[in-house]
């Protein structure tokens, strides 16, 4: 199929945008640079040393999640995260787009991970009590007003998550690995709100086909999923998924932030995990955000053995 003139103006804008991050690298891999940047924000070996607290999700929101995942292939929760610890990682991610880095690098904190602390008890009735958080394909995001949704940095177009067919999922189960999204502010339809195609209604959910194949989704069983901040969206790894176009008449850019929850009694689908009893380095943190923007090593973080 022939790109269009869109296509093609986003693809030289996404490389100018991949040129300019390659000239700043002196300051990417300064630690220094993102504690002055965001002073607020903390850069530590144990990200997750202190547990949060959150509003304990009662046993009917828990059961409703689960019954949710395996009828329509995602969940939904009220809010759970307070409303000042959102605050603070929105400011760091908007300075950090501002200074004109990909919302991504928003990971190198603390904080990014501290989000993602203090859910079990949405978490662990799907996962088990030992879930693991995997990194690779985590991101921060930040889509503004207007934005079209072409490029590779802000929202993403129809997709299904890259990990092989869970056998879990094929079998009408809890996944045993899932995308968990976080947004850190309200989230509407026009702020590139999430979209999704049910599992009911797609004819390739419940096989092994990882192609979204168009022209077999009825428009009519599309559903958007406007988001509350500090509410958690959980989705299987066979969900089709996108970000919407945003309308240019968005008060506000949609910012959130997503990483992999799977149960540990299966293999990890990736080396890449956060476990809370190891340090994690900043050198970590950059080898999993390059990792996830699909340039491994160009960051210059350490990259271990067989990865």
């Amino acid at each position: 199929m022939a790109l269009s003139p869109a296509d093609i103006d986003a693809g030289f804008a996404q490389l100018r945008s991949e040129r300019a991050l390659q000239r700043r690298l002196h300051e990417v891999r300064d630690p220094d640079f993102w504690r002055a940047l965001n002073p607020e924000l903390t850069i530590s070996d144990f990200p997750l040393a202190a547990r949060r607290a959150r509003p304990a999700a009662t046993s009917d929101i828990a059961t409703q999640c689960r019954a949710q995942v395996i009828a329509d292939g995602y969940f939904v929760t009220p809010p759970l995260i307070p409303a000042d610890e959102l605050a603070r990682l929105v400011t760091g991610i908007e300075r950090v787009v501002a200074a004109g880095f990909p919302s991504a690098l928003a990971a190198v904190y603390d904080e990014y991970f501290n989000i993602f602390s203090g859910l079990d008890a949405v978490c662990a009735p799907l996962f088990g009590d030992d879930y693991v958080m995997i990194t690779q394909g985590l991101w921060a995001f930040y889509v503004p007003s207007g934005d079209d949704g072409r490029t590779l940095w802000t929202a993403g177009a129809p997709h299904r998550d890259r990990m092989a067919p869970d056998a879990r999922t094929l079998a009408h189960d809890v996944p045993s690995i899932m995308t968990i999204w976080i947004p850190l502010e309200d989230v509407t339809p026009d702020q590139s709100c999430l979209y999704v195609v049910p599992a009911p209604f797609d004819p390739d959910f419940y096989t092994a086909e990882r192609n979204v194949h168009g022209e077999r989704i009825r428009l009519q069983d599309i559903r958007c999923l406007p988001a509350r901040a500090g509410s958690v969206l959980g989705w299987s790894s066979h969900l089709i998924h996108w970000g919407s176009r945003a309308s240019q008449f968005a008060e506000r850019p949609r910012v959130s932030v997503t990483m992999y929850f799977q149960r540990r009694d299966v293999p990890l689908w990736h080396p890449f995990h956060l476990d809370p009893l190891q340090p994690v380095s900043f050198l970590d943190r950059l080898m999993w955000i390059d990792h996830s923007m699909g340039r491994p090593g160009s960051l210059g973080g350490q990259r271990p053995e067989g990865v």
